[in-house]
């Protein structure tokens, strides 16, 4: 049986389009959700001297954060471009919708920039999502990272064009040991079966935030899609909805009690298709163990949510708002055993 949501969002949208006399006047967008993904695009792998475009989809940055990330990405044997609106300010954005949307269109179709990487996350890149040409991203395929509020653009990129984006680093990350081997692992030098290595932050042998656990076991494959939990839970409901299903989530967020975690959970299992997901990883939430008494832990929420969906579900991979961050490549395929507590890549994300 379909999903019931999924097929009254296809009659309605075939509807539309046989009562229209102009089919030009029915937007592309509305045609979305009934077209199958377009074929998975690999981009080319990072290689030293390669030309590192920055970019600011959501807040802005101050001079010295561009200046630290120009000065990382150069030590590490990189060069870096951008343009003057990387510094751009429109009250909390970093500048207006249409200069963020420009910015990161020109960096795709300029051939002189090998791969793409936000500067920082914040808030504004699902306003620009209707803004981008997906056709023109999927001609000009190279590395695109980031992640929290590049979630949207992660997602949205990989969807409707097929091309394998990356939930990593932002340019004012902390490239520890552990966060530049995996990035180096996925984009620079990569593994076929690459299974990530697991590290606990130090110094958070007393956070529960930290804890790594299983809620479900089982093993699950499929295409990894996901990123932060706020940010896939606004775009439930839009074109720009998340498909989950017969994938493996992976999930983080920060700063948010948890009592608006389980509401976000809800509304995504509620709102979206991720119960048919066929795994759920986990990473740190970090800063979400906050109450009001009486109260649930953030670990008694999380069980009571997705424990329930009956599929593969562990928490506190190295990912989110740590230090320590792995590269997850979106579209790619993967196997995951929440019992042992493991993920492996089954796939190069990179040529």
């Amino acid at each position: 049986m379909p999903d019931r949501r999924t097929f009254l969002k296809s009659m309605v949208a075939m509807g539309a389009l046989a009562a229209m006399p102009n089919l030009k006047a029915f937007s592309q967008e509305n045609l979305i959700n009934i077209k199958p993904k377009p074929r998975k695009i690999l981009p080319k792998r990072l290689e030293k001297g390669n030309v590192i475009g920055l970019v600011t989809p959501g807040s802005p940055i101050t001079k010295d954060e561009l200046k630290e990330t120009v000065t990382k990405l150069e030590d590490m044997g990189y060069k870096t471009y951008y343009r003057p609106s990387v510094l751009s300010v429109y009250g909390y954005f970093a500048g207006t919708d249409k200069e963020r949307a420009d910015e990161l269109m020109h960096m795709f179709t300029n051939k002189q920039v090998d791969a793409i990487m936000c500067v920082r996350g914040g808030y504004g890149s699902i306003r620009i999502l209707n803004m981008l040409d997906y056709n023109k991203i999927q001609k000009n395929p190279k590395i695109f990272i980031g992640y929290s509020d590049i979630t949207a653009l992660l997602s949205s990129i990989n969807e409707r064009t097929g091309l394998v984006c990356f939930h990593g680093p932002l340019g004012i990350s902390d490239f520890n040991d552990y966060t530049l081997q995996s990035f180096e692992r996925v984009l620079i030098h990569p593994r076929s079966k690459y299974k990530y290595p697991y590290q606990r932050e130090e110094n958070t042998e007393n956070n529960p935030e930290f804890d790594f656990y299983t809620i479900s076991s089982g093993v699950a494959e499929g295409e990894l899609i996901g990123g932060n939990l706020s940010v896939l839970a606004s775009m439930a409901g839009s074109n720009f909805e998340t498909d989950f299903e017969n994938k493996i989530a992976f999930l983080e967020e920060i700063e948010e009690k948890t009592y608006r975690v389980d509401r976000m959970l809800t509304q995504l299992v509620q709102a979206t298709n991720i119960r048919k997901a066929n795994g759920i990883v986990l990473g740190v939430f970090y800063k979400c163990n906050i109450n009001d008494k009486p109260t649930l832990t953030l670990r008694q929420a999380i069980t009571d949510i997705l424990k329930p969906l009956d599929i593969p579900v562990a928490y506190g991979f190295p990912f989110g708002h740590i230090k320590t961050k792995m590269t997850i490549p979106v579209g790619i395929n993967a196997k995951f055993n929440a019992g042992r507590r493991t993920l492996k890549l089954l796939d190069n994300a990179v040529v």
